[in-house]
């Protein structure tokens, strides 16, 4: 089954409603000024109800550094197979808790990362991932995971590049490095992907953002390279996460072969 992120989230409710309903990723924007902006005590509250959920279900691993250290024990043939890995790691072992940040500075991404306890840094601007990627390593024993941002085509060199630098010798290097999300330049503004775009990339696997919602998404099964799907305005009603929505774009999402 795909990944599904419900991003966006502000309050401790709308967590544990996605929760209930399924979600494998939670994201709150860290940048500050934003509609979506979730407040830092709010934040905590939703990291610990988190990883209270992964505790209660007894995941296997319970914290990035456990599922990071499984993948550097293992081999991989191609980039696509480390894909399909991570991603079910990510699925029987969640929910996972996502901070979204966008051209901060990285001493403060990392520091309120720490201080709030995202299990995971979304970098959503022109931020160099591998540079994150080595600090995630020196400075905390690469203990967040780490998804970049990229907006096709634009940013198609850097995907490969990229793919190519986590992946050495069938090994793992990525230091944090999870899957790369594909979205529009800002994100979170509804604007839809051209999805033919989709079949011209000709290695990796990625989670898709922009523009979804809980119809669209059912039209994504021809697209193989897709291992999860990221929404956030589209399970809204009056700017605050529905329930009804986030549930059938969850149960949609799932339902994608």
């Amino acid at each position: 089954m795909k990944l599904v992120k419900i991003c966006g989230i502000k309050r401790q409710q709308a967590a544990s409603e996605a929760i209930s309903f399924g979600a494998d990723l939670l994201g709150m924007i860290m940048v500050p000024g934003r509609a979506r902006t979730i407040d830092i005590e709010e934040a905590k509250a939703v990291a610990q109800l988190v990883k209270q959920t992964r505790q209660h279900k007894k995941r296997q691993f319970q914290t990035m550094t456990e599922i990071l250290n499984v993948l550097r024990e293992e081999d991989f043939e191609t980039i696509d197979d480390y894909s399909d890995r991570i991603s079910d790691l990510l699925e029987e072992n969640g929910p996972f808790l996502v901070g979204v940040f966008r051209n901060q500075p990285m001493t403060d991404v990392f520091r309120i990362s720490e201080e709030v306890g995202n299990d995971i840094i979304q970098l959503h601007g022109k931020e160099n991932v591998l540079e994150y990627c080595s600090y995630n390593s020196k400075n905390f024993d690469s203990k967040f995971g780490v998804i970049p941002r990229f907006v096709i085509p634009n940013d198609v060199s850097k995907i490969y590049d990229t793919l190519e630098a986590i992946c050495i010798g069938g090994k793992y290097f990525g230091n944090g490095f999870l899957l790369p999300l594909l979205d529009s330049e800002l994100g979170g503004e509804g604007k839809l992907i051209d999805w033919s775009l989709l079949k011209e990339l000709t290695s990796g696997k990625f989670i898709l953002a922009g523009g979804l919602n809980e119809f669209n998404i059912l039209q994504l099964s021809e697209y193989s390279n897709l291992k999860g799907f990221d929404v956030s305005g589209g399970v809204e009603t009056q700017g605050e996460k529905d329930p009804r929505k986030v549930e059938n774009f969850i149960k949609n999402g799932k339902s994608v072969a």
